[in-house]
């Protein structure tokens, strides 16, 4: 990219350079109250537009030193001598060349700047606009806004600060730029900032110098953090007024009415964004939470196996975080976990009690994730989830069910669970007469099965995330009763 950068600039300089030579000629052979003079204006705009304020000086200058004395000012025909004569050009005309030529040049450049400053603006309100509709996690929106609001405004550092109507705080939602220390400095009062109460009225504030103005609640901290100017303006929608949004300069500065016409934009999609991601996390709330009572009314029916699911979905989602998961596919695996025994609603008690090879009924406990998949697969946003409800009892060698997968032809939600649902069973039994294990005795046996049962990798990982739970854990609890998932 750097290359072709370079190669198409020394493209651009030389036709600049050309145009000069060629247009010089032209005006030679004309002289300079010909018409041929004024094509010097496009070599200096095309400068000015590739090369910025530098290149549109140095072109006018150029331009102006081909247009010097030396150059006749017209080119006419003595009939009387049968020959062509010269006229000089008086030094005014050439002072007054030069001047056009360089003014001429700075407009373009100018003109050229304004347009790339709208343009960057577009791109990047876009950019935050694509990037918004890319995903609802209210903390990733927040965070794309703040970073590219530093960016675009080309300013220090950026904070979002929601109102919380409860306690009168403005409380930190994210930040781009400075360090912790800045802003953990301590919280943001409506009633201790006067700037803050006139920005939630409405009103875009901006202070020259914070480390002195007296409308600024941290005077000190700006001082040590060496801010100067910050522009504050209100995060609304039709509704109400959601929080502010600040930028901060280590210069001073005065923000223009364009760069606060800007940073409105990037305030109001803020809000608009947070308002939307808001109500999609309601809406995955209420999900999960019928997921929940789906599966409690499940297991109802044999208390020994209450809140299996539960303890599953935890299990799993402290060792999808311990494989670097992010926050989307942790969310659909945790529904998985949730979901992966949904099937054995369709399954009788004597189906679902024939666990060995031998029992008659086996082949109806083994049908329990396929009527799983035949239940959810309706459902369109439960559809990622399906290939760990059906694939949860396949083996790394392949002697599971119902396809009989190996290693990694099963879903990796599905190893992860087969991981989980074990270690739970082993410390939490259905049958009241098998032997409950400590989760010490649990972990040795999901260990034992590796490379048979389980994956191999999983269990390392999986491994390391119960001896990090054991170490946080009591001994009282360790030694005398089953460790309890950490709750996330």
């Amino acid at each position: 990219m750097k290359k072709r950068a370079i190669a198409s600039s020394l493209a651009v300089g030389l036709l600049i350079a050309l145009a000069m030579g060629s247009i010089t000629f032209l005006v030679y052979l004309q002289g300079t109250r010909g018409i041929a003079v004024h094509f010097f204006y496009l070599p200096i705009i095309l400068a000015a537009f590739y090369f910025g304020d530098y290149g549109a000086i140095v072109t006018a200058l150029a331009a102006a030193a081909l247009c010097g004395s030396w150059m006749p000012a017209s080119i006419y025909y003595d009939a009387e001598i049968e020959n062509w004569a010269s006229q000089p050009q008086a030094l005014l005309d050439v002072i007054i060349r030069a001047l056009m030529f360089f003014v001429v040049g700075l407009v373009s450049s100018w003109t050229s700047t304004q347009l790339r400053r709208r343009i960057t603006e577009a791109r990047t309100l876009y950019g935050v606009a694509q990037n918004i509709t890319s995903t609802l996690r209210i903390q990733r929106v927040l965070d794309l806004i703040a970073s590219y609001a530093v960016d675009v405004m080309d300013a220090k550092a950026c904070s979002i600060r929601m109102l919380e109507p409860d306690n009168g705080e403005l409380t930190l939602a994210a930040t781009h730029g400075l360090n912790d220390a800045y802003w953990q400095k301590g919280p943001v009062s409506v009633m201790g900032s006067q700037l803050d109460r006139q920005v939630l009225d409405g009103e875009a504030l901006q202070i020259l110098d914070a480390r002195s103005d007296p409308r600024f609640q941290y005077q000190e901290a700006a001082k040590e953090a060496g801010l100067s100017s910050v522009l504050c303006v209100p995060m609304a929608t039709k509704q109400r007024i959601h929080g502010v949004m600040r930028i901060y300069s280590k210069r001073p500065r005065r923000f223009t009415q364009q760069e606060i016409d800007l940073l409105t934009a990037f305030a109001n999609q803020a809000a608009v964004a947070l308002e939307n991601a808001r109500l999609y996390e309601d809406l995955r709330t209420s999900y999960y939470d019928t997921v929940r009572a789906l599966t409690r009314a499940i297991e109802a029916k044999d208390m020994a196996t209450y809140s299996h699911s539960e303890r599953v979905a935890d299990l799993a989602d402290e060792l999808a975080g311990e494989l670097g998961m992010d926050e989307d596919r942790r969310e659909l695996l945790r529904f998985g976990a949730i979901l992966h025994d949904i099937g054995k609603i369709g399954v009788s008690e004597n189906g679902l009690s024939a666990r060995s090879d031998k029992d008659t009924e086996h082949i109806f406990y083994r049908m329990h994730s396929l009527i799983g998949r035949a239940i959810l697969a309706p459902v369109q946003f439960l559809e990622p989830i399906l290939s760990g409800v059906v694939h949860h009892h396949e083996n790394w060698d392949g002697s599971g069910f119902p396809e009989g997968l190996t290693e990694k032809d099963i879903p990796l939600d599905a190893r992860i669970i087969a991981i989980c649902d074990t270690y739970d069973r082993l410390m939490n039994p259905e049958n009241s007469q098998e032997l409950r294990l400590t989760p010490q005795e649990a972990l040795d046996q999901v260990v034992s099965n590796a490379s048979s049962r389980f994956d191999p990798d999983l269990v390392v990982a999986f491994r390391r995330t119960r001896l990090r739970a054991a170490e946080k854990s009591s001994p009282e609890e360790t030694e005398d009763q089953p460790a309890q998932p950490k709750e996330q």
